[in-house]
């Protein structure tokens, strides 16, 4: 009986591998992955040399793990095998309460942390420049409430205090924690199946530097507030818990005459928009807010000449904020130095800035490689 058992096992098995590799021959391939968001590996070109050195059998098999069968499913299958079996944040990314995803707590890097503070120090040494800094809390800090248990511990509140005191001599700290943590319960300010701020949120911490500015904002009434549904972010994409609820995201507009130059000197475009809503067709929905990434964005207000001239350092909390700032500048510069490689010192010489505002959300700043590029 045995024997015959172990003989059916082995031909089910045998019959299940043979369908899949039948249907990974012949079913249909996607191109792109809806759910990762990413574009998925083709079919390896062949030659002897890439044989020969064991990339083509890499690429092959990064071609078969892409295209196998209801991969989908078993990779969200996976995901929620873990959560259920109570290895929640197995994937870097915990599962909250009433529908929220939160980025495991960062392990700072305080080598890096240090190097990074000091960069922005010598930049305000040499540019001379007012400069603000502005960090962003992680989701799981502010909405501890919403967190699974047990979780690890978030370290913000640490290391806000360290760049806090290594920077404020020289540097204007925009201090959101508190007015998030109070707001918390009032407002969603984060995404639920995405790392960032939404349009709320935002608008939340640009009152903050509005105050500290003596400068007065639209209320929330006065924008024209378009919501679209469908949006899933990075975490949903990380995690593969891929049966959570889509967020809506919002675009708050008000009626300002701008122009929006993206690109470098050889190959500049503008826009008289600072919402993309072509990219609402698309799997990744985020780029609404000023196209996305991009090394250098210029935003001028025609219709604030006398306004502040403002160059703004930062990763991609900056592209939801950036749309309430413009109202009250005349000009703003972006650098995301993940992809602006000239010096920025030298940028801040050619150009007339009034002030610098440095905006992070706090893990990056504290594992960025590209600070260096300030000098």
């Amino acid at each position: 009986m045995t024997k015959k058992y172990n003989i059916l096992l082995t031909v089910m098995f045998c019959i299940f591998l043979g369908s899949m590799a039948l249907m990974t021959a012949v079913l249909p391939k996607q191109s792109v992955s809806v759910n990762e968001k990413r574009k998925l590996a083709e079919f390896p070109e062949f030659s002897v040399k890439k044989l020969l050195n064991g990339k083509w059998e890499t690429a092959f098999e990064n071609y078969i793990s892409d295209h196998f069968p209801a991969r989908d499913a078993f990779v969200a299958a996976d995901s929620y095998y873990n959560l259920y079996t109570g290895i929640n944040g197995a994937k870097g990314v915990y599962k909250g309460k009433d529908g929220y995803l939160f980025n495991i707590p960062v392990q700072c890097d305080e080598e890096k942390l240090s190097a990074n503070l000091n960069a922005v120090l010598e930049f305000i040494d040499k540019t001379g420049l007012k400069t603000s800094i502005m960090l962003v809390p992680s989701a799981g800090y502010i909405m501890s409430d919403k967190l699974p248990s047990p979780h690890m511990r978030y370290t913000d509140e640490d290391i806000r205090y360290e760049i806090e005191q290594t920077c404020s001599d020289k540097a204007e700290m925009i201090d959101i924690f508190s007015k998030f943590k109070n707001h918390k319960d009032d407002v969603q300010l984060y995404y639920k199946t995405d790392h960032h701020w939404t349009s709320a949120g935002a608008y939340t911490a640009y009152c903050l530097w509005a105050e500290q500015n003596g400068i007065q904002v639209r209320e929330k009434g006065d924008y024209t507030i378009k919501s679209f549904d469908g949006f899933y972010g990075t975490l949903y994409t990380k995690s593969a818990l891929w049966n959570e609820e889509s967020d809506d995201i919002e675009v708050w507009e008000s009626p300002i005459n701008v122009t929006v130059s993206l690109g470098d000197d050889a190959n500049i475009e503008s826009y008289n928009s600072m919402f993309f809503e072509e990219h609402l067709e698309n799997a990744d929905k985020y780029p609404v807010f000023l196209d996305g990434n991009h090394g250098f964005e210029r935003i001028i207000n025609a219709d604030n000449p006398d306004g502040r001239r403002v160059i703004v350092i930062k990763d991609s909390f900056a592209h939801c904020l950036v749309p309430f700032l413009a109202e009250n500048c005349s000009v703003i510069d972006m650098v995301d130095l993940r992809y602006y490689y000239d010096s920025v010192s030298e940028l801040v010489k050619e150009n007339n800035y009034d002030e610098a505002l440095i905006l992070y959300g706090i893990s990056n700043l504290c594992e960025a490689n590209d600070l260096s590029t300030l000098q």
